[in-house]
Order: C-alpha cells, then sequence, then structure tokens
C-alpha cells in the first residue's frame, strides 16, 4: 500500500473509533408483517455485516415463508489486519488478500445456511474492498479508467463473481449490477446499511443501493420495495456493552444526529436470538479480530430506519459523512 493509502485507512480507522455511547429511549416497534408474498433482498458491504444488522429480521421472514436474498458488494478482501492475523503472514500480498476474500466468503455461505438461506439466493458482486467510496466519487463512470485495488490488484471482479458480461470497477458497472439484481429478484423489502455509518464502503453501498432503486424504470410497477437500513460503525465500537448488560435492547448511539422518528425496533425471540449468534461464530477470520464487537450485536431487537417516501429518488442529495476527502 502506498503512504496515501495508508493514511486513509488510519483516517478510517479514527473515524470509526470516535466516542459513542446507547441513548436510552427505544425507538417504536416496527410494525411489520411477513408472508409467503415477502421477498426480502439483503445488500451487504462486507460478509458479517448482513447477519449483525439483520440476522433476526433474515430468519422471521423465511419463518413466514417468504424468499431471501443476500447480495455482497465486496468480499470483504481488503482487511490487512485480518489477513494477517488469519493467514498467519506479516506482509500480505495480493495472492493473500484474494484468498482471505474466498475464505470470507466461504464463511458467509455457512452463516447464512444457519439462518436458512441457501447458498442459491447468496451472490458475491466482488468490488472492491474499501475502494467503493472511490467508485462513487472518482471511478463513477465507464470510460476504460477503472479502479485498481491495492490489496488484490484487481481492477475488475473474479470471474467467478461477475453478473453482468465485462463488468469492470467503476460505479456505473456497479449500479447496473444491483439494478440487473433488483429486476431479476423483484424485492417487497430491501434492506441495507445506514448512510450516516462512519464505514466508507457502508455509507456507499446506501448510495449504490438508492441509485439503483432510482434506475429501475418508472414503469416497473412490480419493484416498488420499502427500504430499511441498519446501523453497524458509530465509533468507539458502537454497541460494546459490559458483559452483565449482555443480551440486552440494542439502542441508537445518544449522539445520534438524525431524529429518531424514523428509526423502528424489530424484538427477537430467544430462538432468533441463539441462531443469530450460531450464525456470527461462523465468521472465524472475523471473530479473531474483533469477536466480542461482532457479538454485541446478539441483543433481544435490532434496529431498522423506516426511509422515507421517495428518498431513494433523489440520491445526488444524500450525505456524505464518511468518505475520506482524498475519494470527494
Amino acid at each position: 500500500m502506498t503512504q496515501k493509502e495508508v493514511g486513509i485507512a488510519l483516517l478510517t480507522l479514527l473515524c470509526l473509533l470516535v466516542p459513542a455511547v446507547q441513548a436510552d429511549q427505544q425507538p417504536p416497534l416496527l410494525a411489520m408483517s411477513f408472508s409467503p408474498a415477502t421477498r426480502l433482498l439483503v445488500v451487504s458491504p462486507h460478509p458479517d455485516d448482513e447477519t449483525l444488522g439483520a440476522g433476526g429480521l433474515i430468519q422471521r421472514v423465511l419463518h413466514a415463508g417468504g424468499a431471501v436474498k443476500v447480495v455482497f458488494m465486496t468480499s470483504g478482501d481488503g482487511f490487512p489486519v485480518g489477513v494477517t492475523s488469519a493467514r498467519h503472514v506479516q506482509h500480505p500480498q495480493a495472492q493473500d488478500y484474494r484468498e482471505y476474500g474466498r475464505l470470507r466468503q466461504e464463511e458467509a455461505k455457512q452463516a447464512l445456511a444457519i439462518l436458512g438461506v441457501s447458498t442459491k439466493k447468496v451472490a458475491f458482486l466482488g468490488f472492491p474492498d474499501s475502494g467503493l467510496c472511490p467508485l462513487q466519487m472518482t471511478y463513477q463512470i465507464d470510460n476504460g479508467r477503472n479502479y485498481l485495488s491495492p490489496f488484490t490488484l484487481e481492477d475488475r471482479p473474479p470471474t467467478a463473481d461477475v453478473v453482468l458480461p465485462r463488468t469492470e470497477y467503476n460505479g456505473e458497472d456497479l449500479t447496473k449490477e444491483l439494478t440487473w439484481v433488483l429486476s431479476r429478484f423483484r424485492p417487497t423489502l430491501v434492506v441495507t446499511v445506514h448512510p450516516l455509518d462512519r464505514h466508507p464502503d457502508h455509507c456507499a453501498t446506501y448510495r449504490f443501493v438508492s441509485e439503483a432503486l432510482h434506475a429501475l424504470p418508472k414503469d416497473n410497477t412490480a419493484v416498488h420495495p420499502t427500504l430499511l437500513t441498519f446501523l453497524v460503525h458509530f465509533g468507539n465500537w458502537w454497541p460494546m456493552l459490559s458483559r452483565d448488560r449482555a443480551e440486552q435492547q440494542l439502542h441508537l448511539p445518544q449522539n445520534f444526529p438524525e431524529a429518531e422518528a424514523t428509526w423502528r425496533s424489530f424484538p427477537l425471540s430467544p430462538a432468533e436470538m441463539q441462531t443469530k449468534r450460531q450464525a456470527l461464530m461462523q465468521y472465524h477470520s472475523q471473530m479473531l479480530v474483533m469477536g466480542q464487537y461482532l457479538l454485541n450485536f446478539v441483543q433481544t431487537n435490532e434496529l431498522f430506519a423506516i426511509e422515507p417516501q421517495g428518498m431513494q429518488d433523489v440520491p445526488q442529495q444524500m450525505p456524505w459523512p464518511c468518505c475520506p476527502k482524498e475519494n470527494r
């Protein structure tokens, strides 16, 4: 990695570690029923985010007879600390990062199988980990100038992950692939990360999802899903709790800037909590470096923000709190 790329990585880490504590007030309950007609699409930045934010919701939809598809924007291959720990190498090379991405894909399949999602309903788009902000801000257009991952040294998804032919690392191609997935799966409910999540790949994922929804034909009356979002990163390893507060309610960070009126609490049963925990435990590579953090998302509820009607029609107005200035 270059000195600039190391600096961006450190800036991201500092943003994630800004102090944050949980608010005491609990949002209203999520008033949403599920049936065999429910079609849930979860768009996750990395393997594990889908279970952290929506592991209980996934189970509930499947239990009601609905359909679930999970799409991963990246395979989480650009995580130097994780690669060093999992592969026992001090100076990872491009091949180490690629192998780490394949490892995380297998972990995701195992985790989702425990939640009840078959491998056929899991898609890995293979876009660059720690590279989604550059795809939004610098490499937006499919003009032959594509982003090169400083980790895998690739400028396009692995062949096995390609959804559409000639897909490369640029924002236009990523939006096309998401739009294709939406058109084919026809979800009634889309769940992804919140735009104020402080991880660059997370806020960029929200923007790509919004743009893909916006790109759907206006006369496609069959695809007008409800959009829910969840939070994973908001400073100081939120929502880390003390041991004596384990398996309590998940609350928003106390200093979260958005009004709580859009947030809803989704209660989980003890069985759903246990299954969510078992699914997270399949992410062995992540448990090595942040296990306690991950398990703190196994609480008696999950939190979702209800997207204001029509917000996905104006993606240019989305805030950009988490992308490094170098990518804007």
